[in-house]
């Protein structure tokens, strides 16, 4: 018989992991919400954890805790009472430095901590569509396996503890700054009497608007250091100019859009205007924090 997999929290997304990982081992859970852990056995013949000591003969066990506090309280209970070799997988939303805290809490006792940030939401956890975002040792990682491809088929490995929650953390702080720069061009749109959806297709168009500056201007770009020709950064700065006076004229107030109007500022003083405008990343290779790695602007 298969050791059992032990999951600790039972929210909205940490049901979900554990329904799908019941599909392939036994589970044992734990959750402060009693009616929770009556709920998953019923569903999918969870088993109660009694307490850490029934853990011994369990070789994975899986956080999705409201907080990295919370996970660090309860790897401390629970670390002494595993067995060396065990891996833990913090599968909630945290940063690099929490999970060198719970590196460091569980490396006394030979036991592995890996990284598998979700990248869904919990609608994608139920279909089975989900990605996990992970970082941790290749033998932990390895060690695991059969447990995260229950969790998700699809796994982005980022690299050693930690950078799979950066990515996560990353991927998460460009959707909600993007979130806001799509509020305000639709409202720019709506008092300029654009039509919506015709809007929301010219910037989902592979060519256009959102998808560019990743696709192109990043992944060929920046990576390669190559800002020789396209669209120069001073006509850059020039249609942001147009855009906060547009907003200004309709009465939309900016945010983000006018944030970003100061990088251009800085970068057409630093001399960077006739390159292409990617070339606002190297004013942070100038801050010496580069945007690739090796880059010098």
């Amino acid at each position: 018989m298969q050791n059992a997999v032990a999951v600790y929290g039972l929210g909205n997304m940490g049901f979900l992991i554990a329904e799908r990982i019941a599909k392939a081992f036994p589970v044992k859970v734990a959750d402060l919400d009693q009616g929770l852990i009556a709920r998953a056995a019923d569903q999918f013949s969870a088993v109660a954890i009694g307490g850490p000591e029934t853990l011994s003969e369990t070789s994975v066990i899986v956080l999705s805790l409201p907080s990295p506090s919370i996970s660090q309280a309860v790897v401390k209970q629970i670390a002494p009472h595993l067995s060396a070799g065990t891996v833990v997988v913090e599968t909630s939303t945290v940063n690099p430095e929490d999970m060198h805290a719970l590196q460091r809490l569980l490396k006394p006792h030979g036991i592995e901590v890996i990284d598998a940030s979700v990248l869904a939401g919990v609608g994608q956890m139920a279909a089975g569509t989900a990605s996990l975002a992970i970082g941790g040792s290749a033998q932990a990682v390895e060690a695991a396996k059969p447990v995260l491809d229950a969790i998700a088929d699809k796994q982005i490995y980022f690299g050693e503890t930690g950078a799979g929650a950066a990515a996560k953390v990353i991927n998460n702080a460009v959707a909600h700054a993007v979130m806001v720069v799509i509020a305000e061009a639709g409202s720019m749109a709506t008092a300029a009497g654009v039509d919506t959806q015709k809007l929301i297709a010219m910037l989902s168009d592979a060519q256009m608007g959102i998808q560019r500056p990743l696709t192109h201007r990043y992944a060929e770009r920046i990576v390669d250091g190559n800002y020789s020709g396209g669209m120069p950064l001073d006509a850059a700065r020039k249609d942001s100019v147009l855009a906060l006076q547009l907003a200004q004229n309709l009465g939309v107030p900016l945010f983000a859009i006018q944030g970003s109007h100061s990088v251009y500022e800085m970068a057409a003083n630093a001399g960077y205007g006739r390159e292409d405008y990617a070339a606002i990343a190297k004013l942070w290779a100038d801050w010496g924090r580069p945007a690739v790695p090796g880059s010098k602007g």
